[in-house]
């Protein structure tokens, strides 16, 4: 068994409002403050990271985060305009893109499963280490707020196109019933990965082991993938 980042706080859902108005948007180019300043912008990041895996999203204030990065609250409006703004920072750095090398191989065939294993191992340590950014981009998605929506499918596009195609070729080969849609079964595929990432200590406290949950997922994720048995 690998080992695993430590376990998160539950989080609660809603959006933290910017508590003064900001002096300059999250986009603004950090160059012009130099090394400095993008060492403050990082420790800013660093400081919200941590705390969406320590305590829920709705607990979380500006004055917490500035006294984490070292920094006077006021400073924390020349870097990021509110809360949301440098989760969305966050969430433009994290990618499942790593995971695809593992999907790009053909999981027909004795190999198969192995692959379809060494990829869940992947993910749940991915899911883990950035359960705070992936949960809090989930709640923000799902409300429709900014840019959030559209970062989550960027964040797990690789996935989603990679299980269509692996379905969308195991159907042509006629291994998989004609009436599944491919698209809708990769996106299945993706939210199986999610839930067991979100769900991991829960699901060890409910009794089951690793060993348990990597090998359900993986041969869930190959008979969804493959239409056959391993």
């Amino acid at each position: 068994m690998k080992s695993l980042p430590d376990s998160a706080a539950g989080l609660g859902p809603g959006a933290v409002v910017a508590e003064a108005p900001p002096l300059a948007g999250p986009d603004k180019p950090v160059g012009h403050r130099g090394r400095k300043g993008e060492q403050t912008r990082r420790r800013i990041m660093e400081a919200t990271d941590v705390m969406l895996v320590e305590r829920p999203f709705t607990d979380i204030r500006i004055t917490d985060i500035a006294r984490a990065a070292n920094i006077a609250q006021p400073n924390f409006y020349t870097y990021f305009s509110s809360i949301d703004d440098v989760i969305l920072a966050l969430a433009k750095e994290v990618s499942s893109d790593h995971l695809g090398v593992y999907l790009e191989p053909d999981w027909n065939g004795p190999g198969g499963l192995d692959l379809a294993t060494q990829f869940v191992e992947a993910a749940i340590e991915t899911w883990l280490r950035h359960r705070g950014v992936f949960a809090i981009v989930d709640i923000l998605a799902d409300k429709r707020k900014g840019e959030f929506a559209a970062v989550r499918v960027s964040q797990m596009r690789t996935l989603y196109k990679s299980f269509e195609r692996k379905v969308a070729e195991s159907q042509a080969a006629g291994r998989i019933d004609p009436g599944v849609v491919p698209r809708l079964a990769g996106y299945e595929c993706v939210g199986l990965v999610g839930s067991l990432g979100k769900k991991y200590e829960l699901l060890q406290a409910s009794g089951f082991s690793h060993q348990d949950l990597v090998g359900t997922t993986a041969r869930m994720l190959h008979l969804i993938a493959t239409g056959a048995k391993p």
